[in-house]
């Protein structure tokens, strides 16, 4: 006869699984702090296991204030793809300045998130004296209404809370962001953002290779003219009243001059297929006058006392005008482009040393003085472009008609 089980052997059962279990979760909670794939907690760069750090979508924001409130740079680069894609903080051009930098721009954003970082920056001490502002004529367009401004209260700095730990530490999706990041460390061209918050794009490398730059310019173009058709032709929301992002950017450049930053605001430079849609599209002159704002807003600033300066780079120049390889090549390489709204950092490298005084024809400083005479010229230029026949028109009109036709 077989005699029962003692009944203190499921005590014993159920204490060693919690304690199998407890010692699981804290052993993926420290290989996931010590991998830390979002840099959160200043872990050591060991090169073959964790150095590169993957680009990864979510916490953005904190993985952004942790890493710039760790350099604390004097310099700082903001805004959106363009400027996390394009400029590069550790650019010779910044060295030879004597200019320690940061890049705190994030993909998908907008002046408002740049404001809430400025606000973070400061309470920590470390808003960069030297402030490179990108500002996306994009988001000015539709004249969407004003929203209040984000507070230390409503919007105080990402931390490492609860919440982080439970989703990304003591958790699956952090032990997959881990693993991920062990095997970017063998890739070739890894998907990966520095210590300096820069985005070389490395991965968009063979994505050139396979399908070739004319994909990526076509399918930009489509995806652009879905999202501006939206949109209505205004830069205001109603006569005289200002838009949520001309006030955003009017609070930063009041943010920096209380800092006593001086802030250089920058037009990015659009491929010249964009300033062609720009102007098929009807949206010529209020991209003109989307210029002279920025220019008004800088001037209000400096009678002030504040320190502004307007940078354009968008103007038809040879630069803007690097031509896009035909369908099917897969073999060229563009120098300064990925695609006709994301500029790589050989031609960010070129606007910080415009911008920083080095002589050049690329880049216009734009002036109470001279901005009737250069948006004259550059009106003028982009009109020409899109009137005179050419394989990059051809492009334009055929994107535009396939759009229209759906």
């Amino acid at each position: 006869m077989l005699k029962p089980s003692p009944s203190y052997s499921w005590a014993t059962y159920l204490r060693w699984m919690l304690v199998t279990m407890l010692v699981v979760i804290a052993s993926v909670g420290a290989f996931n702090a010590f991998v830390d794939p979002l840099g959160v907690f200043g872990a050591p760069r060991i090169v073959g296991l964790n150095a590169n750090k993957p680009h990864l979508d979510h916490h953005r924001e904190l993985a952004r204030h942790k890493a710039a409130q760790r350099v604390c740079a004097s310099t700082g680069f903001f805004g959106n793809s363009r400027a996390n894609i394009g400029f590069d903080p550790q650019s010779p051009a910044l060295s030879a300045h004597g200019l320690m930098a940061f890049n705190h721009a994030i993909p998908g954003t907008t002046a408002t998130s740049s404001y809430r970082q400025f606000l973070w920056l400061q309470a920590s001490g470390c808003l960069p004296k030297t402030i490179f502002l990108g500002v996306e004529f994009f988001d000015f367009l539709g004249g969407s209404l004003a929203r209040p401004l984000p507070t230390l209260e409503n919007t105080p700095p990402p931390t490492l809370d609860q919440r982080f730990f439970a989703e990304s530490v003591i958790s699956v999706s952090g032990l997959r962001d881990s693993l991920a990041t062990l095997l970017l460390q063998r890739s070739t061209y890894p998907a990966t953002i520095t210590d300096r918050g820069f985005n070389p794009l490395y991965n968009y490398i063979p994505e050139v290779e396979q399908s070739g730059h004319y994909i990526l310019f076509r399918q930009r173009a489509q995806e652009n003219i879905r999202n501006w058709s939206r949109k209505p032709l205004r830069l205001h929301p109603h006569e005289n009243l200002p838009s949520d992002d001309e006030i955003k950017v009017d609070a930063l450049l009041g943010l920096a001059a209380r800092n006593q930053s001086t802030t250089y605001l920058i037009i990015y430079p659009y491929h010249a297929q964009i300033r062609i849609m720009i102007e098929r599209l009807g949206m010529g002159e209020l991209f003109a006058n989307w210029k002279r704002l920025l220019l008004a807003l800088a001037e209000r600033h400096n009678a002030q006392g504040g320190k502004v300066e307007v940078w354009d780079f968008s103007g038809i120049a040879p630069e803007t005008l690097e031509g896009i390889p035909n369908k099917g090549d897969r073999r060229t390489h563009l120098k300064f482009y990925w695609e006709a709204g994301h500029f790589k950092k050989e031609l960010g490298d070129l606007m910080i040393d415009r911008i920083l005084g080095k002589a050049g024809n690329f880049g216009t400083k734009l002036t109470s003085e001279t901005i009737d005479s250069w948006l004259d010229k550059d009106r003028q230029d982009a009109k020409a472009l899109s009137s005179t026949p050419s394989p990059l028109l051809n492009e334009v009109d055929d994107v535009i008609a396939h759009h229209a036709s759906k």
